[in-house]
């Protein structure tokens, strides 16, 4: 990777910070979630390119994230059609 590549990759991600949007009444929690992940995944895609390994993790890969929680309501009909399936 040559510096000019360097610098443009880091320009784009300082680019992707400097337009990262609060939540507001506009944006929401979760377009900021998925635009600060965003972010991060670039810089330790970035980073990866340039050391060999991920950062904090020698040679594990990225960190996973926990799963979202998952609603009571999606729950329920879960088992509803557990249920359902063991009856038919």
């Amino acid at each position: 990777m040559t510096e000019r590549e360097i610098a443009e990759r880091l320009r784009l991600l300082c680019g992707q910070a400097d337009r990262l949007k609060m939540p507001s009444h506009r944006h929401t929690a979760e377009s900021f979630m998925e635009d600060r992940d965003e972010i991060r995944d670039g810089l330790r895609r970035f980073y990866r390119e340039l050391t060999g390994h991920w950062p904090d993790q020698e040679g594990g890969g990225p960190p996973r994230r926990a799963p979202a929680p998952v609603p009571a309501a999606v729950l329920r009909h879960r088992e509803r059609l557990r249920a359902t399936a063991k009856t038919a």
